[in-house]
């Protein structure tokens, strides 16, 4: 593969996505960028370089942190992999992504960040798809993946848990538990405070 060489005498900002996908213990990384990437603060393995091949999609991004959900898709996949890709635990899977951003020279800006790297998402795989798209110039089928993410915020914002101050609730954990058996009669008196 020929690395793609810089646009020079330009201020254009050149930036490339980062993905991690953690399946049970299986970590897979894969990066927007010509060639492959070892980024030793994320990870100690090489990030795979898939190029265009991937694109993530736009996702809100303000200064405080917002629950937001976000896609990946990986185009141009030989369709003898998606076998694999069935096989694998990929749904509730954890995804992190970054930006990483390049100088005019094509080197990864290191200062900064973790490696280089700022993190823009962190999340769960909610669902993914599998399709084949004809190919004109190949003249063969090529598989597209597409991951649909869920932030964490958005999991914790939609998450029900505590107890209510009733028996029933108190009691479902803990049938000999009587703190509340007087709740119901409790709530059922008009106390007349601060009269004799």
């Amino acid at each position: 593969m020929n690395p793609i060489v810089p646009i020079e005498d330009t201020n254009n900002i050149r930036m490339a996505d980062f993905v991690r996908i953690n399946t049970d213990g299986t970590i897979y990384l894969f990066a927007t960028t010509p060639s492959a990437l070892t980024i030793p603060a994320v990870d100690a393995s090489p990030f795979t370089a898939l190029g265009a091949l991937m694109k993530i999609s736009d996702t809100s991004r303000y200064i405080k942190s917002t629950a937001n959900e976000t896609t990946v898709t990986v185009v141009g996949i030989d369709t003898t992999y998606f076998g694999w890709m069935i096989g694998q635990d990929i749904k509730g899977s954890q995804i992190e992504m970054w930006h990483g951003f390049f100088d005019t020279e094509g080197a990864l800006i290191t200062t900064g960040g973790t490696g280089g790297l700022y993190q823009f998402f962190n999340g769960y795989i909610s669902s993914f798809s599998i399709s084949e798209q004809w190919s004109e110039d190949t003249r063969s089928y090529i598989g597209v993946i597409s991951l649909s993410a869920s932030s964490i915020q958005l999991i914790l914002q939609n998450r029900t848990a505590g107890r209510f101050t009733n028996n029933n609730s108190w009691t479902f954990y803990n049938p000999t538990d009587t703190s509340m058996d007087r709740v119901a009669f409790i709530s059922t008196i008009n106390y007349q405070f601060g009269k004799t």
